[in-house]
């Protein structure tokens, strides 16, 4: 194990946060949590609207992956939130988008580290500047039916050959 994972379970560890490694980094139960991974850009205006309230991740391929073009990294990049457990319903925030992991079985990829298929793990906002606290939803995804139908859409435009 590297010193950067042992670093990441101590300091989960003294803040009561469920963590283990796991290949590529650390792996954080969502047994005293509700983690909510999203996709982008969604995460991204929650996270903006939410700022530095909540513990938030991406999960997001490496840097090198831009040279690919910008599309294969926005395409699949997640954001991951840490909310306080029994606040949110899983079937709103899977008819929003989100996938609701909670419960002792569920463990979700956390910094530092890389998920199993290689994208990047890391925080947008550290757990510290939230001083180790989860959010308590205020009604965030009350309206993310309303973002998603309401989200530009992107559309590629496909030049003819001559």
């Amino acid at each position: 194990m590297s010193s950067r994972v042992d670093r990441a379970l101590a300091e989960y560890a003294a803040h009561g946060w469920p963590a283990r490694p796991c290949p590529g980094g650390v792996a954080l139960q969502a047994s005293q949590f509700d983690l909510v991974e999203i996709d982008s850009p969604v995460g991204a205006i929650i996270h903006h609207r939410l700022l530095t309230r909540v513990p938030t991740a991406t999960i997001r391929p490496p840097w090198w992956s831009m040279l690919l073009g910008p599309a294969s990294v926005a395409d699949r990049m997640r954001w991951v939130f840490v909310f306080a457990p029994g606040f949110l319903d899983p079937d709103q925030v899977a008819r929003d988008g989100g996938r609701l992991h909670h419960g002792p079985d569920a463990w979700v990829p956390a910094p530092p580290g890389r998920t199993p298929d290689g994208l990047t793990v890391g925080w947008v906002v550290p757990p510290s500047h939230a001083h180790w606290h989860p959010y308590r939803p205020d009604g965030v995804f009350d309206s993310l039916g309303w973002l998603r139908g309401h989200l530009p859409r992107v559309t590629r435009s496909v030049r003819a050959t001559p």
